[in-house]
């Protein structure tokens, strides 16, 4: 059989039209027999079907699927044929290419000035914003977006000509502006404000205010806040490093959010305009441009003229005072049970993205945060179970025995201890229906996440670790068509990742050991140790399905434990806690992206370093001039709404884990004892659908995925239904119906489309703040009042959105 032949044949198996092919390495051997060729083509077809279905990623499922029938040494050829030039996942197929330069440079002079200027502007204007009640964020999108014009018109008017650096040489323009160059762009301001600024710049707000600690030597430290903030930062780089062999080279880890990436960086550089697809014969180019300016038009609707569009909570119009129906239908403060709750697409991808996330997650999302909000909210709520009929049903919220805001100054020493007899005099904490379900999903999430990762993924787990016990070159395990790629450019040594641990780690010692923070060093140890261990099952399910599950409820859980009546040791535990875990994940995607795109592995790591260190120093220079130089900073009256609204909750969150702590709330005798079984069932959960997957490998049990489940019930809180209702609605839409009926289109279109509209709405945000809403121009009127103005939207005439209501000295039970 011809290539030509066995490819025509690949592309009608996949449902690509004639003018849609997919490229053969030319070196492919077209010395396969007839019968190995359409055996191992016949075996691809089957995967990549699975994978339309959204069958769950790991290395078991892919081996069943491929290897049924795999008799004669003639198929088996055939099977390594395919895995060696072509990725069996579609998603990766739609946009990733099987062919690579590695003569096209990538170090240049753009990429350093761009990145530098980018990551200093969106870390700069993120840290300043971001303690504006509403903020402004940049996201790296607009970094994206941005950075394609400037590199171009940098290619077209900066001098080739060669300048001597002893016995180098450098070019300020090596040629046109490519895709290495502009996606390596993209990682710099990623990892400088993709995922956040830096975390620890809210802890130094929190010290330094006399709202809140009102303390002196800490804040005052210019050392403390550096050494802090860049150990902060810094380790999660570290440990994604270790976790490469488990995250990065694996193919089955396919990281949907990177490849949506892919496609804006190839939608700008590659129009494909010529190739006709099932009718379509617009380009890439082209169909971004028009959804990205029909979606920044459209976006000033439901953000600015129509706010009724984007929480379209209708239902609650017919009869505005109805407290009943509030709970029920309602989008701000009820369980969002609304047919159709939005015609925002911010709204629609708030939870998750439901064209870059497969549909099988968006589908086991959506049934678990069904079943929290339908029976297991309702079942709390309605039987007043731990008082939670008296206040709001999904409220993120932390209350006093009367429903209020609990007032966490009442019970604080001067200290900042625990005032006992205070305590006891005023409250204990109450926590909503909503939350009391979050919490308990919390608990539940990450021992069910290591269970179904051990149960699902255990060859992944298995190949890795058997590498890195021999030593082995870690691309080495795995015979992929891009780890072949890879093998062009000398890999990052291990030790590399090494020195980042050992330099992260001896900062954060020196400013928790030089100073008086309260935060012993084992503690620092333990949340490395921690972050290590948990980052491989956590970064297996956000690579296989698009969804992250944090670790943020775990770490002051621990905290409070660990380190009781001391809320500065235990906000700096869940500085590290959760910051290192979530940087990790975030740098392991852009290890992920390099891989891909074929970025030489060490010009990728100068980068990534280089802006997490530039960024962080940004993040410090805003916040201390903020500090000094707002006046009323983070107060409730601010005159330009600089309130704080994140240092707040961090700082009400510090006094509950910290100086209330778990044992009040979570041991003998306390409200919430029972709550901690939620770990053991969560360990437990997983193996009911593993053992009927094994007993009845095609049943539909092969579709639950509980961590995603788990996920799902979280997000009642602070979110509702009807935020993920649409979501399940778009993703049956692309996802099940158009991949499997119309793949050639899904593959050329579907990721241009929901990054064209997730850069038009950053874009359009930015505008409307900077035109608007800063000079605090609403417009009046029913479209934009409506929404807001019954129970639902807590209107100042409505109704309180509580089933109960206590009055005069009446208290909840138990207080």
């Amino acid at each position: 059989m011809t290539q030509k032949r066995w490819i025509d044949d690949l592309d009608s198996n996949l449902g690509a039209s004639s003018h849609q092919k997919f490229e053969a390495p030319a070196h492919m051997s077209t010395s396969m027999s007839n019968q190995g060729s359409s055996v191992g083509l016949r075996k691809l077809t089957v995967v990549i079907q699975d994978r339309q279905h959204g069958l769950p990623l790991s290395a078991q499922n892919l081996k069943e699927s491929k290897g049924q029938a795999l008799h004669s040494q003639t198929e088996i050829e055939a099977e390594q044929q395919l895995d060696q030039y072509y990725s069996p996942y579609t998603e990766v197929l739609a946009v990733v290419r099987s062919t690579d330069d590695p003569t096209i440079p990538v170090n240049t002079f753009r990429v350093w000035f761009l990145g530098s200027v980018l990551s200093i502007l969106g870390t700069g204007i993120n840290e300043f914003f971001g303690s504006r009640y509403p903020g402004i964020f940049i996201t790296t999108s607009v970094a994206q977006l941005l950075s394609f014009p400037c590199g171009v018109a940098m290619a077209r008017y900066l001098p080739r000509r060669r300048f001597a650096l002893g016995r180098w040489s450098m070019t300020l323009n090596p040629g046109p502006f490519n895709q290495k160059e502009h996606i390596l762009i993209s990682v710099m301001a990623n990892v400088a404000f993709g995922n956040g600024t830096a975390y620890a710049t809210s802890i130094f707000v929190m010290l330094k205010l006399d709202m809140f600690f009102g303390e002196r030597i800490l804040s005052n430290s210019i050392g403390f806040r550096i050494m802090l903030t860049l150990s902060t930062q810094l380790l999660g780089y570290a440990c994604a490093g270790i976790a490469r062999r488990f995250l990065v080279y694996p193919p089955a880890m396919i990281w949907p959010n990177s490849l949506a990436q892919i496609a804006l960086n190839r939608a700008l550089h590659n129009d494909n305009g010529t190739l006709q697809v099932q009718g379509w014969r617009i380009g890439r180019r082209k169909f971004f441009a028009y959804c990205f300016t029909g979606m920044l038009i459209y976006f000033w609707l439901p953000n600015y003229l129509f706010q009724a569009l984007s929480f379209f909570n209708w239902t609650t119009w017919i009869a505005p005072d109805n407290v009943i129906l509030a709970i029920i239908t309602g989008s701000l403060c009820g369980l969002g049970l609304n047919p159709w709750p939005t015609f925002d697409w911010n709204v629609v991808s708030s939870i998750m993205d439901p064209i870059m996330t497969p549909f099988i997650s968006t589908a086991n999302a959506t049934f678990g945060l069904c079943i929290s909000a339908f029976f297991i909210a309702p079942l709390l709520y309605w039987n007043n179970a731990l008082n939670t009929a008296y206040l709001p049903v999904s409220s993120y919220y932390t209350f006093d025995n009367i429903g209020a805001i609990f007032n966490v100054s009442r019970v604080l020493n001067s200290d900042y201890t625990l005032n006992m007899a205070e305590y006891d005099t005023y409250s204990a904490p109450y926590l909503s229906a909503g939350y009391v379900i979050f919490l308990t999903a919390s608990f539940a999430a990450i021992p069910a996440t290591i269970s179904y990762v051990l149960l699902h993924h255990w060859t992944e787990l298995k190949t890795g670790m058997s590498a890195w016990i021999k030593r082995q070159h870690p691309r080495e395990a795995h015979k992929d068509v891009h780890n072949n790629l890879m093998k062009s450019y000398p890999e990052v040594p291990e030790w590399w990742f090494g020195v980042i641990l050992l330099i992260s780690f001896v900062l954060g010692c020196l400013a928790c050991s030089l100073y008086p923070t309260g935060f012993p060093i084992w503690a620092l140890i333990f949340v490395i140790a921690f972050c290590i261990v948990l980052q491989i099952p956590l970064g297996i399910i956000y690579a296989v399905t698009n969804i992250q599950l944090y670790t943020n409820v775990l770490t002051e859980f621990i905290a409070g434990y660990a380190l009781p009546d001391r809320p500065i040791a235990n906000m700096i535990f869940k500085a590290f806690g959760t910051n290192v875990c979530s940087q990790s994940l975030s740098f392991s995607l852009d290890l992920k992206l390099g891989h891909y795109l074929k970025v030489p592995p060490r010009t990728m790591f100068a980068a990534q370093v280089y802006a997490t260190t530039l960024a962080a120093f940004v993040a410090i220079g805003v916040n201390s001039w903020q500090m000094g130089n707002i006046k009323d900073l983070c107060q409730p009256t601010q005159e330009d709404n600089f309130t704080c609204p994140w240092a707040n909750i961090f700082f009400s969150s510090a006094v509950i884990w910290g100086v209330v702590g778990p044992k009040r709330l979570f041991g003998p005798g306390g409200t919430y004892n029972n709550l901690q079984w939620a770990f053991l069932v969560g360990a437990i959960l997983p193996l009911p659908s593993w053992f009927i997957t094994r007993r009845y490998p095609k049943s539909f049990v092969r579709f639950i995925h509980i961590p995603v489940i788990l996920f799902g019930c979280m997000a009642l809180v602070p979110y509702n239904f009807s935020f993920i209702w649409p979501a399940f609605i778009f993703g049956f839409i692309f996802n099940f119906y158009i991949k499997r009926r119309h793949l050639a289109w899904w593959q050329k279109y579907a990721y241009v489309l929901t990054t064209s509209f997730r850069g038009a709405i950053a874009i359009a945000a930015i505008i409307i703040f900077l035109t608007v809403q800063l000079r605090e121009a609403p417009v009046k009127w029913w479209g934009n009042d409506v929404s807001f103005a019954g129970v639902d939207g807590g209107g100042e005439d409505a109704p309180r959105c509580v089933l109960r209501t206590l009055t005069g000295d009446e208290r909840m039970a138990g207080s």
